[in-house]
């Protein structure tokens, strides 16, 4: 699937080639096929002419010409952050007023509610998946032509990347010559990548590249790390002592503190992973002999 960005990226791709640059191989999504039957699972195979995802049932494929919608599940932490900064901001200023007058009660209720807003609003948005439309079919299929890159049969290394990065993702590619340049992923073709560096733009063929990796950061899985230590470290220090009258709060604020914490910790943080060329997958298994005892050591590298 070798797939050039459009222009018009922001909005939901119609051609089925762009899928390749949006979901990534374990993606969960949601195919809805052209008689309206809707079947969802994990992204097993996306090629050009057909796609396949693991479902409860088994394996469902799909054609180019069956497929009507495909949605991805994805997390809104930045929504939800928002959402949540606004409406409790919106309720402590309510609340504030209602109990103290003056000019002042709006802004001491909007500024202390929107940080415990935006945090609770963030640890429910890490835990309620949304659909993510990332495909509709063209009502006019055929005046969708397919790409030069599609038309051909020689599968290359961008093929196997276009499942494994995404637009806009962070990626590190060293050259032949071991030479590494990081750089904001903006356009994935047949025989070219582009990165934006911060020198300016950045232009490798498939003969240059040596090794291409791609980073991530752990964002959700540290807000709902530090939302959780948060929410268990106030009830804890609330509920157990003499005086109990915030053990209901104190896990709400904790918890929404803990949140937002753990954000800023897991964007300090991120995960390296080599995609291209594919790391090698090996067992190392041996006998393990001692004077008092006898076993087996197994090394796995994947």
């Amino acid at each position: 699937m070798l797939v050039a960005p459009s222009q018009g990226s922001a909005q939901v791709p119609q051609s089925f080639e762009d899928l390749a640059l949006r979901v990534n191989l374990d993606d969960h999504l949601r195919v809805e096929d052209q008689s309206g039957v809707k079947a969802t699972g994990r992204l097993t195979k996306l090629a050009r002419d057909e796609m396949a995802i693991q479902t409860k049932a088994g394996e469902k494929r799909f054609t180019p010409e069956t497929v009507r919608t495909v949605a991805m599940r994805g997390y809104a932490l930045r929504r939800g952050a928002l959402i949540g900064a606004g409406v409790v901001a919106v309720l402590g200023a309510v609340a504030n007023c209602s109990h103290e007058g003056g000019g002042r009660c709006v802004l001491v209720g909007l500024f202390g509610g929107a940080p415990i807003g935006a945090g609770v609003g963030l640890a429910i948005g890490a835990l309620i998946p949304r659909m993510t439309s990332v495909y509709r079919a063209p009502e006019d299929r055929m005046s969708v032509q397919p790409s030069r890159a599609a038309s051909g049969v020689q599968a290359n290394l961008l093929e196997d990347l276009a499942l494994r990065v995404n637009l806009n993702d962070q990626v590190r590619i060293a050259d032949r010559s071991g030479v590494g340049t990081t750089g904001r992923l903006t356009r994935l073709t047949a025989d070219e990548i582009t990165l934006q560096t911060a020198a300016g733009e950045k232009h490798f063929t498939r003969e240059t590249v040596g090794q291409v990796a791609v980073r991530r950061q752990p964002l959700r899985i540290a807000v709902l790390i530090g939302a959780g230590a948060g929410a268990v470290a106030g009830a804890v220090a609330a509920c157990t002592s003499p005086d109990r009258e915030e053990c209901a709060d104190a896990p709400i604020m904790a918890g929404a503190l803990g949140a937002g914490l753990g954000l800023a910790v897991g964007a300090l943080i991120h995960k390296t992973t080599i995609v291209y060329p594919e790391p090698e997958k090996w067992t190392f298994i041996v006998p393990a002999i001692s004077r008092g005892a006898v076993g087996v050591r197994v090394r796995r590298q994947w």
